[in-house]
């Protein structure tokens, strides 16, 4: 879930994107896994939904290294029109004592209406760095 004030608009990158509503320093968190709002399934739940589903999810869904679970927004979420880039604004970060799962922080300073963007090669990098709690 976006914890700063965002806007969904027309993207250059594709379709629609999330934007900034506010000035955003570098370092903060933008983007935090919210129990009872963010959806988690288990890798036999998430096969189990229609294939339109699984490949609409393909661009916002998540396995995450940590719990095991598949991890997304729900629909209408902010998040689900954050678009890929090389020159992302947002990193994915792994740090417990914050949070059980990845979130993104600024990686620069974001100025009001800039898109939001990550790249989503980040989580695989994360991933294999990354030992998986479940993988123990």
């Amino acid at each position: 879930m976006y914890i700063i004030s965002t806007k969904i608009t027309k993207s250059n990158i594709e379709g629609l994107g999330v934007f900034a509503q506010e000035q955003i320093a570098k370092g903060k968190i933008v983007w935090q896994f919210k129990q009872n709002h963010d959806i988690k399934l288990t890798p036999e739940d998430y096969s189990a939904l229609p294939a339109g589903k699984r490949l609409m999810l393909d661009k916002t869904a998540y396995l995450s290294p940590w719990t095991g679970y598949w991890v997304f927004p729900p629909d209408n979420d902010p998040a689900q029109y954050t678009n890929h880039s090389n020159q992302n604004n947002l990193s994915v970060v792994y740090d417990k004592d914050i949070s059980t799962e990845p979130y993104f922080i600024a990686n620069r300073d974001i100025r009001v209406g800039e898109e939001l963007t990550n790249n989503y090669h980040d989580f695989d990098k994360i991933t294999q760095d990354t030992k998986p709690v479940w993988a123990n």
